[in-house]
């Protein structure tokens, strides 16, 4: 596809496209390295893929979000300094994790998490790294040009996918596994390098604009405070069960296929947060809140329901039978992620509209408990302990958010909303129905699965909760919808 073809598409089918690739990559990554590696050597590519999330995460915070919502709308001259000032300040960052890393490797508390001296050298290596790739994909979406997030989104994910599986094969192992996100980086961060100069004409020298400081904190304490309460059960799995990596292993598999929708919706999240950007109040989100929120109930949580009715049978298809024992673990992933999903749209909502200290500190909070109760409830109940504890936290996140969400909006339509979900319902109702008639006639959960699902898909469209349009491109700004709005 050329760039001008890219561009003509609509934001919402790029995204799709990209995420439909990126979801493919990811998940033959994710299988094959379950089938190549031992699940104690899965176990340690998933603590060492934790870090470097979190540190990503983190990287596309404060100082990214805060250049993207700053440079819509801004002029050449005035972006080219937003950006140069992000980018210094986001590499200092990234250099200040590292240093971290390195520190409590050597001290001992990442010792038992990562290792070996090869394995912390790739995490400290990758971080300066992501920092570049981070501010170019910033910078493309606070100038609306989704074709290059997408295009760095999945190069880096290509890259990293293809060099760590050959890597792996070759007998690298989990540490080859590993080297493959470096190389992710390096190509993804020459590709973003390359569109700065050439593409906006940002040379790396020139004026520098600080960046905002206290802006880009409230953001990077709520987006630390998401990464953290995404990773801190799989970090909790790995240093409070030193003695028995398989359990990682198993409990990461769980992970791989639960955390599927999430990724879906970090598709729509460039464009929903420059959308929000444009209206600086976060009274008058509505619109666009409510379309990503009937994105969610249409689309992902559907597939979190039928993760957590049939674990065996998806853990039975993808991965080996030495993960099966994870199938409990799964069904509570599966609905810890339904609710994830939601506190993720919130928390961007308040981000986007300059309040992301709300999400910081009710985010930063929550997950300060968690990290007290992983440590002492992992060692005794192990995945089924982390994984209820990472369900209480989210459901409680979920709560605060919303609320406190619903109390700002301006304008307000409780009717309406009761009146989609009830319409919701029904077609959730209609879907298992089938679902459970089929499993109790033949006890066949694959064939449950996809009839209940098509039955599910037939009465959304029945009762108008959504259109062909609506699913291929057209944006809240096009057509202001809420979750409750009548069709």
């Amino acid at each position: 596809m050329s760039s001008a073809s890219a561009a003509a598409l609509p934001p919402r089918l790029i995204m799709f496209i990209s995420f439909a690739l990126m979801s493919a990559i990811n998940y033959a990554f994710g299988l094959t390295a379950g089938w190549l590696l031992a699940p104690g050597d899965f176990g340690l590519l998933a603590f060492t893929q934790t870090l470097l999330t979190i540190g990503g995460l983190v990287l596309n915070s404060g100082f990214a979000w805060s250049l993207t919502a700053n440079i819509v709308g801004a002029d050449r001259d005035e972006r080219a300094r937003l950006v140069r000032g992000a980018a210094l300040a986001n590499l200092l960052l990234a250099l200040a994790m590292s240093g971290a890393i390195l520190v409590l490797f050597m001290a001992g508390p990442l010792r038992a998490g990562l290792e070996t001296w090869r394995m912390a050298a790739l995490v400290i290596a990758a971080f300066p790294l992501l920092s570049l790739v981070t501010i170019a994909r910033a910078t493309a979406q606070g100038s609306e040009n989704f074709a290059m997030v997408a295009a760095l989104f999945v190069v880096e994910t290509a890259v990293k996918a293809g060099a760590g599986l050959g890597l792996v094969l070759a007998g690298f192992g989990a540490v080859g596994a590993i080297a493959g996100f470096l190389a992710g980086g390096l190509c993804a961060g020459a590709l973003g390098l390359l569109y700065l100069v050439r593409r906006l004409a940002i040379r790396p020298w020139g004026a520098v604009a600080r960046p905002g400081f206290r802006s880009a904190g409230a953001i990077f304490a709520a987006l630390l405070g998401m990464a953290l309460l995404l990773n801190l059960d799989t970090i909790g799995m790995k240093l409070f069960l030193p003695g028995d990596r398989a359990a990682v292993g198993r409990y990461q598999a769980g992970i791989v296929l639960a955390n599927t929708p999430y990724y879906l919706l970090t598709a729509m999240v460039p464009i929903f947060f420059t959308e929000v950007a444009r209206l600086k109040q976060i009274g008058r989100s509505a619109p666009f809140v409510g379309e990503i929120l009937r994105l969610a109930f249409l689309v992902l949580l559907p597939i979190e329901a039928l993760l957590a009715a049939f674990p065996a049978l998806f853990l039975h298809m993808l991965f080996p039978a030495a993960y099966l024992a994870g199938a409990d673990t799964l069904r509570i992933l599966a609905i810890a992620n339904a609710a994830i999903i939601l506190v993720a749209i919130f928390s961007t909502a308040f981000q986007a509209s300059g309040q992301a200290i709300v999400s910081g500190r009710v985010l930063l909070s929550i997950t300060a408990c968690e990290a007290v109760v992983l440590r002492f409830i992992v060692p005794g109940r192990h995945g089924i302990g982390a994984a209820s504890t990472f369900l209480s936290a989210t459901c409680l996140a979920l709560i605060v958010l919303a609320i406190t969400y619903y109390r700002r909006l301006e304008s307000r339509s409780l009717r309406r909303v009761l009146i989609w979900l009830s319409r919701y319902a029904i077609a959730i109702l209609a879907g298992s129905v089938i679902g459970l008639a089929v499993l109790r006639l033949g006890n066949r959960g694959l064939l449950a699965a996809v009839l209940g699902g098509a039955g599910y898909a037939a009465a959304v469209f029945a009762l108008r909760l959504v259109s062909l349009p609506d699913l291929l491109g057209r944006t809240a700004a096009a057509r202001p919808a809420t979750v409750g709005a009548e069709e």
